[in-house]
Order: structure tokens, then C-alpha cells, then sequence
């Protein structure tokens, strides 16, 4: 779990994992970027690709981060190429990310970027064609 509201109504950087054994959760590191409405990816590697949302001030944010379990932190990933909320964020057999639709502060988008990682950490604006 990452982000979302805090008992303010306002967006949390906290984030907590949760171990199904126990029944227990634990926090982790806080996000750099409070955010609610954003999206939360399992990346092949364990990592969890964290996108978009709603940040502090009700301003829609382009940021993206990364939380690494082997460390507990979250660290800096490339920004969306669009700034953001109520997208969807689809791992692809690729390995890669679809990040599409949602709403800007203008409505809603049609526009989609594809997140490729681990080989270059970037948001590339478009679709790229798939094997």
C-alpha cells in the first residue's frame, strides 16, 4: 500500500507492506511525493512502479517512483510524459508498463505512455509496437 489519503483527506506518502502469513503490516519507506489516485505496478524485478495521482494542493502530478524491497525505500523514476489521475497502469509480457488515459486538470486524456524498464528508466509519450 502506497499513498492515498491520510485522516485528512489529504495525500499520504506513507506506504506499508503487508505479509499474508501473519496477517500483519509494517511500514516501509514514505514516498517522496504525496500522492492519492495514482497507480501501483509489480514490476518483474519486485520492484513496484508507483505513477501519476493527485499530490499535495490538489495538483496533478507527473512524478513516478520506484520502491526497491531489498532496501525498504522508494527512489526518483522518470516523470509521465502527461501529468496524470485515475489512469490504469498495465504490466505487459514485455516487462514494459502501459500508462493510459485518466484525467489532467483539463478532463479526461486519450493519451497513453509505455514505461520501459529496467533498460532505460524512461516514459516514452505514444504506444510502441509489441513483438
Amino acid at each position: 500500500m502506497a499513498g492515498g489519503q491520510d485522516s485528512s483527506f489529504k495525500p499520504a506518502v506513507s506506504a506499508e507492506l503487508y505479509a499474508p502469513g501473519t496477517n500483519t503490516w509494517s511500514a516501509v519507506g514514505a514516498l517522496a511525493t504525496a500522492r492519492d489516485e495514482h497507480t501501483a505496478t509489480l514490476l518483474p524485478s519486485g520492484q513496484v512502479l508507483v505513477a501519476g495521482g493527485i499530490s499535495s494542493g490538489n495538483n496533478v502530478t507527473a512524478s513516478a517512483e520506484l520502491y526497491d524491497p531489498a532496501t525498504n525505500t522508494w527512489g526518483p523514476a522518470s516523470a509521465l510524459a502527461t501529468a496524470r489521475y485515475y489512469h490504469t497502469a498495465t504490466l505487459l509480457p514485455s516487462g514494459k508498463v502501459l500508462v493510459a488515459g485518466g484525467h489532467d486538470n483539463s478532463g479526461a486524456l486519450s493519451s497513453a505512455s509505455l514505461f520501459v524498464y529496467p533498460a532505460d528508466d524512461i516514459f516514452h509519450n505514444g504506444f510502441e509496437a509489441l513483438p
